[in-house]
C-alpha cells in the first residue's frame, strides 16, 4: 500500500508525535531526555524548523513545530530519530530499531494554535503521570509560564496576542491551560494525528484545499461512509 502523502505547508504549524516501537521506553531518566532536546534544537536550527512546544512521555513525543521550507520537517524529524535511536541503542546495548514507524503529523489551523499547545502540555496529565501542568517537568510549560525556561524554543505569533508583555502572556497561558479542554476537543486533535490528517476549520480548509478537498478529510474505518472534515469547531 502506498504511503499516505502529507499535507505540509512551510510556514504553517504541525503537531507532531513519534513513538517508541510496540510502545516500549524511550526514556529511561533525565539524562536521556535532555540529549533528545538538545538534539531536536540543533535538527531544528539546520534544517529550518520553529519548535513551539514539547512533551516528552515515557515512550511517545509531541512536539509543536513550524517548517520554514518543504522538508524541514522531514529532515528535522529523520535526522533527530536516527541520532537518537544510536545513541538509545548504545546506552541499552541492543540493535534496531526503537521506533514505530514513521512520525504522525499533522497541520493546525492557525486559529486552533493555542489549543494544540494546549494539548500538548497537558498531555502528561491528561495521561495521569502528573496531577498537574506545573508538575510536568519535561513538557515546554514551563517555558510558558516564566520557569525553567528552554531559551531556543519560538512563541508562536498566536502565543504573543496573550499579552503585551512576558508576564502578562504567561498568565493568560497558565489560565488557558488550567481551564483544560472538553473531551470532544481532544478526540479531534488526536484523531487527526494518528492519521496524519489537518486540524482546521471548514473555511480554512476551502482555502487551502479549494483544489483538492480530500486532504482535510477523514475517512472513518470500516464500512466506507460520507468524507467528513477533520475537525468541527464552530
Amino acid at each position: 500500500m502506498a504511503r499516505q502523502a502529507r499535507t505540509i505547508i512551510p510556514g504553517q504549524a504541525m503537531h507532531v508525535m513519534v513513538r517508541g516501537n510496540n510502545r516500549e521506553t524511550l526514556f529511561f531518566g533525565d539524562a536521556d531526555r535532555r540529549i533528545y532536546l538538545d538534539w531536536l534544537r540543533e535538527a531544528a536550527k539546520q534544517f529550518g524548523s520553529a519548535v513551539h512546544a514539547f512533551a516528552l512521555m515515557p515512550n511517545h513525543v509531541h512536539l509543536l513545530m513550524t517548517p520554514h521550507n518543504d522538508d524541514s520537517l522531514a529532515k528535522t524529524m529523520q535526522s533527530l530519530g536516527r541520532r537518537y535511536a544510536q545513541y538509545f541503542n548504545q546506552q541499552q546495548q541492543r540493535s534496531g530499531t526503537i521506533w514505530e514507524g514513521r512520525y504522525r503529523s499533522s497541520l493546525i489551523d492557525p486559529d486552533y494554535f493555542l489549543r494544540c499547545q494546549r494539548f500538548i502540555e497537558l498531555n502528561p496529565v491528561r495521561s495521569g503521570f502528573e496531577l498537574s501542568p506545573q508538575a510536568s517537568t519535561w513538557t515546554s510549560f514551563a517555558s510558558h509560564i516564566g520557569g525553567n525556561a528552554e531559551p531556543w524554543l519560538v512563541d508562536h505569533q498566536h502565543f504573543w496576542r496573550l499579552g503585551n508583555t512576558p508576564f502578562e502572556r504567561q498568565m493568560n497561558w497558565a489560565t488557558f491551560v488550567k481551564e483544560g479542554a472538553p473531551h470532544w476537543e481532544d478526540r479531534q486533535i488526536n484523531e487527526a494525528l494518528v492519521r496524519s490528517k489537518p486540524w482546521i476549520s471548514d473555511v480554512y480548509a476551502k482555502k487551502l484545499f479549494k483544489d483538492n478537498p480530500e486532504q482535510a478529510l477523514i475517512r472513518r474505518r470500516g464500512r466506507p461512509k460520507k468524507l467528513i472534515l477533520a475537525n468541527s469547531i464552530a
